[in-house]
């Protein structure tokens, strides 16, 4: 999600719930759909049906929707809120 964020990088997330997908450009984190125990932090670009179109900041260097289709929304974590400070750094959002 490189210039939105960094590796490193701690977010908040606004657990969803089953409530309705964020608004179209927030940042979410969703389960990755072929490697359960790997999260995804994406842009949500489109709502299709029952399914999240994710892409990355960073098209170069991004897994997303352009490879793995559109993520089921059951997969959907939460939408990101902020970003904490890094240890040792005082930047945040």
């Amino acid at each position: 999600m490189q210039p939105t964020l960094e590796p490193g990088d701690r977010v908040l997330v606004k657990r969803l719930g089953g409530k309705p997908a964020p608004s179209l450009g927030s940042v979410v984190v969703t389960w990755h759909p072929q490697q359960s125990k790997l999260r995804l932090i994406k842009r949500l670009k489109n709502v299709e049906g029952t399914g999240l179109w994710l892409l990355g900041d960073n098209p170069a260097a991004s897994t997303d929707s352009r490879q793995l289709g559109a993520v089921p929304t059951k997969l959907l974590i939460g939408e990101v809120v902020g970003r904490l400070p890094r240890r040792g750094s005082e930047q945040c959002w």
